[in-house]
């Protein structure tokens, strides 16, 4: 258990780069990773679905206990929901990105839903390192990574050709964030 307690951002983290190398090696269906989202890899009628559907709820649910593991403050909270909405992305799969006749749009619904709660509380997380951080340079760092994030969630949003890039970078720079500078 100490080591989920100490190393719970690093050990969420590799779990899950981990189990995205697997869903993309054994990835079927004209998968794109320059275009498809991560998401995709865990969608509705995807038949290797599971696989990314454990890396979500895996990250997630290490994540959550890990930070309860070490008592729950207002300043870990935001990245307790992050992680606890990562996990129920990985109960709702989102629509498929290949032709099928039927999926549940309130299933996809949700999916996109706990997405977007994640990313507000992931940001909302970075924000508050900024604000309590107890050096100007670990201010400047937080308030960077925070930027980052911004502009990263944004052009993934509006760049629907490279959103597969555009999501793995803000990946990479949240992971680093959360593995080197989060203060829990």
């Amino acid at each position: 258990m100490d080591l989920l307690k100490n190393y719970y951002s690093l050990i969420s983290t590799l779990f899950f780069v981990l189990t995205i190398v697997v869903a993309h090696l054994f990835s079927t269906n004209n998968y794109d990773w320059t275009k498809n989202t991560i998401s995709d890899l865990g969608s509705q009628g995807y038949d290797r679905r599971l696989i990314m559907q454990f890396g979500f709820l895996g990250f997630g649910l290490t994540l959550s206990l890990g930070i309860l593991s070490k008592g729950l403050t207002w300043l870990t909270t935001p990245i307790l929901i992050y992680g606890l909405c990562i996990a129920l992305t990985g109960i709702f799969c989102t629509k498929p990105f290949f032709e099928l006749q039927t999926y549940s749009t309130t299933q996809s619904n949700l999916h996109s839903l706990f997405a977007q709660i994640a990313g507000i509380a992931f940001s909302v997380g970075i924000l508050t390192q900024v604000f309590f951080a107890e050096d100007r340079q670990s201010k400047y760092i937080h308030l960077l990574f925070f930027l980052l994030v911004i502009a990263l969630s944004a052009t993934f949003g509006l760049m629907k050709n490279y959103q597969g890039i555009f999501q793995r970078v803000l990946y990479l720079t949240s992971f680093l964030w959360l593995i080197k500078y989060y203060k829990h």
